[in-house]
């Protein structure tokens, strides 16, 4: 890749990457859907027990374009099943600046610390479309941070492992959006160069952060997204869990 190429890529993404793990579907799911799915399927009724959730985004191009619109501001409401426990993690030694400084993904968990880390490496990524370039892919962890935000080190892997990482924060309010919900992941997208994510995967491990349980066995996720062309578009996920007896 030659040089005026890395400059290219680097301006894109530097804006693109800006947190697609939340940039969700349409109704009628012809430009995003988003899939929750929860790990164990079985739990109780009462109380919760801890569980993995893998998050899955998939942006299409837009009508006449070679990569998808791009988003300003997405909102991720999670079930009203799942409870969130920040303080169960340890939180990162560091805040998004000081991330930022690190160069690859392993110098990102030596900066944090391994023990804050709420993602999988398997089952967290994203690809990156940008128009008459290609693909990246990128490597995906996410960090738990005090503030009641989420770290997400998004860092260009292959070919486009010279460019930077890109920090993106996400803040854990109460939901708005009705009583199916419980938490909301909310975050603010900055102006995109160029590109847009067209496929953003998390995965959040089983462990004492996230503690579910299955009443009503019915799981709501939804996701309100702004695009910076004025449009917004709201998508809806069920998962269906078993109660465990």
């Amino acid at each position: 890749m030659n040089i005026s190429m890395r400059k290219y890529l680097a301006v894109a993404l530097a804006g693109v990457i800006a947190f697609g793990v939340v940039s969700i579907a349409t109704a009628g799911e012809s430009v995003q859907t988003e899939v929750g799915k929860v790990k164990p399927k079985k739990l109780p009724k009462k109380g919760r027990k801890n569980v993995k959730l893998k998050n899955t985004i998939t942006t299409f191009n837009a009508p006449g374009e070679m990569q998808p619109k791009s988003a300003k501001r997405t909102i991720l409401d999670l079930p009203k099943q799942i409870k969130v426990k920040r303080k169960s993690v340890k939180f990162c030694k560091t805040n998004a600046s000081g991330l930022g400084l690190a160069a690859t993904t392993s110098d990102a968990k030596k900066a944090c610390g391994r023990k804050s880390q709420v993602s999988k490496n398997r089952g967290s990524s994203a690809v990156v479309t940008v128009a008459g370039v290609g693909e990246i892919d990128v490597e995906v962890t996410a960090f738990n941070e005090n503030g009641k935000k989420l770290l997400l080190f998004s860092k260009p892997i292959g070919d486009a492992a010279g460019i930077p990482a890109s920090i993106l924060v996400g803040k854990l309010k109460r939901s708005k959006s009705g009583k199916k919900y419980k938490k909301a992941l909310d975050v603010t997208i900055p102006p995109l160069a160029a590109g847009a994510i067209s496929f953003f995967e998390v995965t959040i491990k089983k462990g004492k952060f996230l503690k579910a349980k299955c009443r009503p066995k019915k799981m709501h996720f939804r996701a309100k997204t702004v695009f910076t062309d004025g449009t917004k578009t709201v998508d809806k996920d069920k998962f269906k869990c078993k109660q465990k007896k």
